[in-house]
């Protein structure tokens, strides 16, 4: 029996092999997703982050051709949610929704964290933003900026500042301004957004940051009143409240409420493609895009890549903010 191996037979059997490991990860690109996909949530149904969720679910299912599982795993400002999808498969079949505070602020304010959401996960895209906008409450004698600056200046540390969540944007906004502003204000923590609104509506509470689209239904009502949208511009739901550039706030426009997806790290990279490619097109729907304005949402759907850049720029603004602020947590 002649045992000579050919160079002919040896390329012939690498090139199978090459085949037969190649199968797998074909198989799994063309029948992704074969059954439904679970958006875990850090934060409960009611605020902006659930909102948003739940409205774009039914046009990302009908793009996907499979459903999609609203999960919301709260608590510690979004970090059990995170950990949960840290700790997951990373099978395509797990998103995590959140936000810049969760994703670019929290390793600043919870120190003793397990995981990085900056590096321990495989991110998709930033899917919306949406300014904040500085509200007080009616009985604050302060309709504009400048007018809240004079109050706080006459009275250090009086003006409460209603927070929910230490080191979140909105905490960190607030000590931002403060330092351009050269004001002091008394923060002070709630366990979650409702309760904050409900002391500013009675006055317990003079001021807080709420994106543009949670702020409009106020403001039109006439029960809080808005005096800076923080933003390069104005926003259209509320034209009359100046934007922070106008002031000549310094980097006060960066600190947007966003939405992010991410996936555990390792997730195929055809499917983080196919899950932002997913977003983009879901935007090119009147129906979700109308009313995701109405809510003061912008769509996005950035490529993964440009996404990154925004968290990582993000979250060294955070660290700088706390440096500056003399935050310890």
């Amino acid at each position: 029996m002649d045992n000579t191996i050919t160079r002919r037979h040896l390329l012939c059997g690498l090139a199978a092999g090459a085949g037969l490991l190649a199968m797998p990860r074909l198989s799994f690109a063309t029948t992704w997703p074969a059954r439904p996909i679970t958006a875990i949530l850090g934060f409960p149904a009611g605020g902006g982050l659930d909102a948003y969720v739940r409205l774009l679910s039914p046009f990302l299912s009908e793009k996907l051709g499979t459903p999609i599982l609203v999960e919301n795993r709260t608590g510690a400002n979004g970090n059990i949610a995170t950990q949960k999808v840290v700790d997951a498969k990373p099978d395509g079949y797990t998103v995590l929704f959140s936000t810049a505070s969760a994703m670019a602020a929290a390793s600043y304010a919870f120190p003793d964290l397990a995981f990085n959401p900056i590096t321990d996960l495989d991110h998709i895209t930033l899917a919306t933003q949406s300014s904040y906008v500085l509200l007080v409450s009616k009985e604050t004698p302060a309709n504009t900026w400048d007018e809240f600056v004079a109050l706080a200046k006459t009275e250090p540390g009086k003006l409460v500042h209603a927070c929910a969540g230490v080191g979140s944007v909105n905490h960190l906004l607030g000590e931002l301004l403060s330092l351009r502003a050269g004001i002091k204000l008394n923060t002070v923590q709630y366990k979650g957004g409702a309760p904050a609104m409900t002391d500013l509506l009675a006055n317990q509470a003079q001021c807080t940051f709420i994106s543009v689209g949670q702020a409009e239904p106020y403001v039109k009502a006439g029960q809080l009143k808005a005096i800076l949208n923080c933003a390069p511009q104005r926003a259209p739901q509320l034209p009359d409240v100046p934007a922070s550039t106008e002031f000549g706030l310094a980097d006060v426009d960066q600190m947007s409420f966003w939405i992010s997806a991410s996936a555990p790290k390792g997730t195929p990279s055809e499917v983080i493609q196919a899950l932002q490619k997913a977003i983009a097109d879901c935007y090119q729907n009147k129906d979700l895009t109308d009313r995701m304005a109405v809510a003061g949402l912008m769509p996005v759907a950035s490529a993964p890549q440009d996404f990154l850049v925004k968290l990582n720029a993000d979250h060294t603004l955070y660290g700088k903010i706390i440096k500056d602020a003399n935050l310890t947590f």
